[in-house]
């Protein structure tokens, strides 16, 4: 297993994600990264990998298929759910109004 390291400004209340998934190339990396760096979208995992010599963020895109297995901090995904709940009850209210 290919682990990388990411330098991590890690807050006590953010947390870390870590994501094993297979790259094209067969190996088995592992990646931690803070939790604000990495996103479920469009059946993919997208985690900030690095910067370029710009200093832009390199982000890497992960199809759903290749990836083992995510963790993540209790308390960031509390903090998620209570927010996804919060937008929920919102949208809910501008329904009804």
């Amino acid at each position: 297993m290919v682990e990388i390291s990411t330098d991590t400004d890690t807050e006590p209340e953010l947390g870390t994600a870590t994501i094993v998934y297979e790259p094209t190339d067969g190996e088995i990396e592992r990646v931690t990264v803070d939790n604000d760096r990495i996103a479920y979208f469009q059946d993919h995992w997208l985690f900030a990998y690095g910067t370029d010599e710009d200093g832009n963020d390199v982000v890497r895109r992960v199809p759903k298929q290749r990836v083992h297995y995510v963790e993540r901090s209790v308390e960031e995904l509390e903090e998620t759910f209570e927010s996804g709940l919060e937008k929920a009850k919102g949208k809910l209210e501008d329904l009804r109004d």
